[in-house]
């Protein structure tokens, strides 16, 4: 066995590693439909370009609560472990892996794209989150709701070193998910942009976000608590959708639809404004339809579209406003075996922020 010793500022923490035969906890999906187990597995190897990476956090994500459900057919896992919001640092080095860019200390994200092709048209114009044969973490290769994970050093994002490792999971997936939206509405400052799951993790990164770049942001969620977060966190406006037309002067300019309710996707077709733009974020666990035809979209010029997180570049950008302090997540701090609890209370709605799993044998900040 190796032993491999990192600094973290003041601390130092030091991991034995390289024996097969050394267990890990991991997070893994079970056999018995929207349930978890904990296991004890071998700690992985890394080959190739690949590092391995200890875990400090992990965020808790709706994307992971469909892929335990396996009730999306294009989000069904080929592995048992989720999670894809992790921070964590390089523990072992794969023997391909470049040692002049990379090396044990260096302190990395495990993202939902793990990996992509950079030849298709998707990665060559800019949407590699897109990519035809990309892989996804917690999907097609196993997540980080580990003790230990593996990330391929050919995709990988460094994270810098004064955020806070529960703050920056969220920014992953969550937190870059929301600001691609917001940069792909194309609103201009002073400009009303609504959304829909205000409260949640997403909403509340959002109401950030859409005030770092100048908007109005009209917040829409269930209950006081959640008006009263979003109102905090600096939303203009907080409504149950009755009087949206009215607080906007005729509409929203843009609408994040955060929430998984076929609902909440209905009611925002009634307050997103001429020549405004609609944008889907939630999945919904069953199929619904639009409750429209073409004509809706000819009268009034609306733009409908969605977003799955982002690329490489709006992850960057996302971190940033989160290491300049102009958005801060809510993280409510978990157990790697209380993430069951994380999934119920995202299955219900009751999530207010965002969850996240810490690895309690590793310093966090």
């Amino acid at each position: 066995m190796t032993a491999t010793t990192t600094s973290t500022h003041n601390t130092t923490t030091t991991f034995t590693l390289g024996d097969d035969q050394q267990k890990q906890r991991q997070v893994a999906v079970s056999d018995t439909p929207h349930r978890i187990i904990i296991r004890d597995e071998p700690v992985p190897q890394p080959s190739g370009t690949q590092v391995l990476v200890r875990i400090e956090a992990s965020g808790v994500c709706a994307t992971d609560l469909h892929l335990v459900r396996r009730s999306i057919p294009y989000l069904t896992p080929q592995v048992a472990v989720c999670g894809h919001e992790g921070i964590g640092r390089i523990v072992q080095l794969g023997p391909e892996v470049n040692a002049t860019k990379w090396k044990v200390g260096d302190r990395v994200a495990h993202r939902w794209i793990y990996r992509v092709c950079r030849e298709c048209e998707p990665c060559k114009s800019g949407n590699e989150q897109l990519c035809d044969r990309r892989q996804l973490s917690g999907k097609d290769v196993e997540g980080c709701w580990a003790d230990y994970t593996l990330v391929d050093s050919e995709y990988m994002l460094p994270i810098p070193e004064e955020v806070k490792a529960a703050e920056a999971a969220p920014i992953l997936c969550a937190g870059t998910t929301v600001y691609r939206a917001l940069k792909s509405a194309q609103l201009a400052p002073g400009q009303w942009v609504a959304i829909v799951g205000a409260g949640g993790g997403l909403g509340h990164l959002a109401i950030q976000y859409a005030k770092a770049k100048g908007l109005k942001v009209l917040g829409i969620d269930g209950g006081e608590d959640k008006g009263a977060l979003c109102t905090k966190l600096g939303a203009d406006a907080f409504d149950l959708t009755a009087d949206v037309i009215q607080t906007t002067q005729g509409g929203a300019h843009g609408v994040l639809v955060t929430s998984s309710s076929p609902r909440a996707y209905e009611q925002a077709l009634t307050y997103v404004r001429k020549m405004g733009v609609l944008i889907c974020i939630g999945i919904t666990p069953q199929k619904m339809t639009f409750p429209i035809g073409p004509e809706y979209f000819v009268a009034k010029g609306v733009r409908l579209t969605g977003t799955s997180t982002g690329t490489f570049t709006d992850t960057q950008e996302a971190l940033e406003y989160l290491r300049t302090g102009q958005v801060k997540p809510i993280v409510v701090e978990k157990k790697l075996g209380e993430i069951q609890e994380c999934l119920d209370q995202l299955e219900k709605g009751d999530a207010v922020g965002r969850p996240y799993a810490m690895n309690e044998f590793v310093d966090s900040r």
